[in-house]
């Protein structure tokens, strides 16, 4: 007599739960640490298109002995969309910031970068006697860009 030998394929609803837990658990590890270095990422090139257009406009004003009301005015080139805005001078709109160079006696700013989308928004800006980097965080539900602007204000840098 033969005896059927029975093996077993596939897997057991236990653990096809276990794996999905195992992602589930990864997944919620992994997930606010991406949002925050793509936060981060943003911010870090703000910060550096900041910096630039800042260090273009004293070079302006070296040149001129007036600070700079539209960005096109000075000696660089900033990627993205060119667009006046009315009181504020020339404004350059990338995907994430808009970019303002300002000559204003008012406002002490070289340059103001906002980030605008969802409702949370933040400026950065670099003042005409400094050299450092702000940060204004506007709404404080966001955690992510609290925690970045709080590290921008105490140390300059992210």
């Amino acid at each position: 007599m033969h005896g059927k030998s029975f093996t077993k394929h596939g897997f057991t609803l236990i653990e096809l739960l276990v794996v999905v837990l195992i992602i589930g658990i990864l997944a919620a590890i992994a997930l606010p640490q991406y949002e925050t270095a793509v936060e981060k990422s943003r911010m870090a090139e703000a910060v550096s298109l900041c910096k630039t257009i800042a260090e273009a406009n004293r070079r302006y004003f070296l040149a001129t002995g007036k600070y700079a009301n539209h960005i096109s005015d000075l000696d660089i080139e900033i990627p993205g969309e060119i667009s006046n805005a009315i009181g504020t001078g020339q404004r350059v709109k990338t995907k994430y910031f808009s970019y303002t160079a300002t000559d204003s006696d008012e406002r002490p700013y070289l340059v103001i970068a906002q980030h605008l989308p969802e409702g949370i928004y933040y400026s950065l800006y670099i003042t005409k006697t400094d050299t450092r980097i702000h940060c204004d965080l506007y709404t404080s539900t966001d955690k992510i860009k609290m925690k970045l602007c709080n590290a921008i204000n105490e140390t300059g840098a992210l």
